[in-house]
């Protein structure tokens, strides 16, 4: 027993050391997935938008998915990812972060924004075009904890009835606009 204890003694340090690796390890492979309400407007015109971000660091893109309409209906799908990440001086992230992604609506508009966040996208500001028209949209946590549906938490009052049209009209919109760079993934 003495001589379990003494190279228990000894190898301390090891052990410690492995430890630490090994929670490194876990918390470097930790994934998030959340969901954040998105609301803002067309500039020029000063309508209402709604809608909701997802988002996940599971995959290597970092990135999430976006979609947004008036309080009653879906419009416009897109999905972004990290364009630039910032960092300090020792070249250590500092958690602020800029996506770039494309966006297309039911009705055949296509277009771009970009979210600029200071908390790895939890929330953030989002600003793009659609078919040349201005919006400016600000994340939000949802309105009440309590909340189990999308019009609690979002505002939202959207059904999803056509969900299998609408996919397959986000399709072609997205081939329309650029048929060589469509990614399938974008509509999931």
């Amino acid at each position: 027993m003495l001589a379990v204890l003494r190279c228990a003694w000894t190898l301390r340090g090891f052990t410690i050391a492995s430890f630490m690796v090994a929670m490194g390890f876990t918390v470097a492979g930790c994934s998030y997935l959340f969901v954040r309400g998105v609301e803002g407007s067309y500039l020029a015109t000063g309508t209402p938008v709604l809608g909701k971000v997802t988002a996940s660091n599971e995959s290597e893109e970092m990135g999430g998915t976006i979609e947004i309409g008036s309080a009653e209906r879906q419009q416009c799908k897109g999905r972004y990812r990290v364009w630039q990440v910032k960092t300090n001086f020792w070249k250590l992230e500092t958690g602020e972060r800029t996506y770039r992604g494309k966006i297309y609506c039911l009705d055949g508009r296509a277009g771009a924004f970009e979210l600029i966040s200071k908390d790895n996208g939890k929330t953030g500001s989002i600003t793009g075009q659609i078919n040349g028209e201005a919006f400016q949209l600000d994340m939000f946590e949802s309105k009440s904890r309590e909340c189990k549906t999308d019009e609690c938490r979002w505002g939202l009052k959207w059904t999803y009835e056509n969900e299998r049209d609408n996919v397959r009209t986000y399709y072609r919109v997205a081939t329309e606009h650029e048929p060589d760079s469509v990614d399938p993934r974008m509509l999931y």
